[in-house]
């Protein structure tokens, strides 16, 4: 029987044990999340710091080139290393654990808040890390479920669970099982997940906007702004004054805390964002949170970013209308069985909150580039930024090119000492994880008036928006590569045909496939595939890239 090393993990002290196979191989069957995507040696997702211990690296053969990551003499790939002895890695300050999907609850209380809104408390077997502004979806008896925000902070209120549920005429939980819940009945719930969520940043004033039951979604927000001592305003809407059905609270807490103000809006007389917009706030430097109906987040959203609120600090969770995020089994039928396989996790609403956190995540990066910063300093402010907004480890590592580096690949490597110029070009591409999904999100900015610069990123989201359109009239995944590179040539500027897009789904995607999209003889389904583009120019070291998930409109 071959002998079994104990592999310890840094910071985590979490710990597996590997005999002869690989060491991703070995971590991966201990049920640990390791951060990986090719396993060819050629990302770099999987590198790890190696404290202390033997190991050898994979053989190589002629059907299997050698790794081409860079490597610093104490760095080494999981997926291309075996342990030789028991040894210590470190994988710095990311966490190796996906969140509990699955959460046993039984009912504590139940109470009218209004005629029409129900509070319902739970409280579930284990207890259940929260960040303030998360949700969970509420199974039902026939596959489908009901995805419901947190209305409390569960830390300060003994582990329990509080929502605000609006009874719906004819809706299958609001009118055909919640009435007949009772005080220790079980529920299974699903998460917490969601990126509306708390932002860790206690120096500007907070705005927040709800709709209806949405305030559950906000209330959370506020009594962690509160409890911080931060400026915070709230805007309500309701059709009536009984749609505000937390009046009395909001109205103590008014009186208790001198920095907090919230506003009663009918929707007889004005909308949320309108009344917000007629008082006097520091747009530029306010944090805005919204939660309710999707034509209410949408205008505030546009009306807001013309104040001067710069869009990663308006956060607002993606609407998935109630009922409409299928079953993991039924979102899988809907792919191909094989080329498109995703695991137990994956939802639709699951995938489209880490793509808008990825997304804010990314704007809030790009925003901390200063001019002089080093791409190492400029990286490790990057992982500062994701762990800060929630991320507990990225699929792929952060990169960032500056200048001459834009045309070069990740797998080529950059050099950490190359500084951002007063007129540069610089590419952000982050792969977080959210809540145990991939984010994959890429672009590129401009500092300074280089006209080449600025004719490149032009030409990369004309070129990325001519082959998205493409793809929605059926295109296979290598006919849409043909659409990008005749783009890219007709506008002056190459494609570089190695990022040739690839899967995202619940992590780890590349248990169920590393197809590329460029390779893709199948027309590719939207929320399982990444669009790549990276141009550069035919003679020039100026190159630019973006990328996103492919969804519909």
């Amino acid at each position: 029987m071959p002998n079994r090393h104990v592999i310890q993990l840094s910071p985590s002290d979490k710990s597996f044990e590997a005999a002869d196979e690989l060491l991703l191989d070995a971590m991966l069957a201990s049920g640990l999340s390791v951060p990986f995507s090719c396993r060819r040696g050629a990302c770099g997702s999987c590198k790890v710091t190696v404290v202390s211990g033997e190991y050898r690296a994979k053989q190589c053969t002629g059907d299997t080139p050698a790794p081409s990551y860079p490597l610093a003499s104490n760095e080494m790939l999981l997926c291309q290393s075996h342990a030789c002895s028991d040894m210590r890695l470190e994988i710095p300050g990311w966490s190796v654990d996906t969140p509990t999907l699955e959460i046993e609850a039984t009912v504590s209380s139940k109470r009218d808040l209004s005629t029409d809104i129900v509070e319902l408390v739970l409280r579930p077997a284990q207890p259940v890390d929260v960040r303030p502004g998360q949700y969970v979806r509420l199974r039902l008896g026939n596959g489908d479920s009901r995805c419901f925000s947190i209305a409390n902070l569960p830390t300060q209120d003994q582990g329990r669970l509080v929502f605000h549920i609006r009874k719906v005429s004819g809706g299958l939980f609001s009118e055909g099982i919640l009435p007949a819940l009772q005080a220790g009945d079980a529920l299974m719930l699903e998460g917490p997940v969601g990126a509306c969520t708390w932002q860790h940043d206690d120096q500007r004033p907070v705005v927040l906007f709800a709709t209806g039951t949405g305030y559950a979604g906000i209330k959370p927000l506020l009594l962690t702004a509160l409890a911080r001592q931060v400026e915070v305003t709230l805007y309500w809407g309701g059709a009536s004054l009984s749609d505000l059905y937390d009046s009395e609270f909001l109205d103590q807490a008014s009186q208790r805390y001198p920095r907090f103000r919230w506003h009663r809006v009918l929707s007889a007389h004005a909308r949320v964002q309108q009344q917000a917009l007629a008082h006097a706030h520091d747009w530029a430097a306010s944090q805005v949170y919204a939660c309710g109906n999707a034509a209410m987040i949408s205008q505030a959203r546009e009306q807001c970013l013309a104040a001067g609120v710069p869009a990663h600090r308006f956060v607002a969770e993606a609407f998935v209308p109630s009922g409409a995020v299928a079953p993991a089994t039924a979102v899988a039928n809907a792919f191909d069985p094989v080329l498109e396989k995703v695991g137990p996790r994956y939802s639709l609403d699951g995938m489209l909150a880490a793509r808008e956190q990825t997304v804010r995540a990314l704007a809030a990066i790009a925003s901390q580039l200063k001019v002089g910063m080093t791409t190492a300093q400029a990286l490790k402010m990057a992982d500062k930024t994701l762990k800060a907004m929630g991320a507990s480890h990225t699929w792929h590592p952060t990169y960032i090119r500056f200048g001459d580096d834009t045309v070069r690949t990740p797998r080529q490597g950059i050099d950490p000492q190359r500084r951002l110029r007063a007129s540069d070009i610089a590419v952000v591409d982050l792969g977080p994880v959210w809540d145990g999904y991939e984010g994959d999100y890429g672009d590129t900015f401009v500092f300074g008036e280089h006209p080449l610069h600025h004719a490149c990123v032009k030409a990369l989201h004309e070129v990325f928006e001519e082959t998205r359109q493409a793809w929605r009239t059926g295109l296979t995944g290598r006919q849409l590569y043909d659409v990008a590179e005749r783009s890219a040539l007709g506008k002056g500027w190459q494609l570089e045909r190695n990022l040739a897009g690839h899967r995202v789904t619940d992590f780890p995607h590349a248990l169920f496939g590393q197809e590329k999209l460029a390779e893709l003889e199948i027309i590719p389904s939207e929320m399982v595939w990444v669009l790549e583009v990276q141009l550069c120019h035919p003679t020039e070291p100026v190159g630019a890239f973006f990328e996103d998930i492919l969804v519909g409109a």
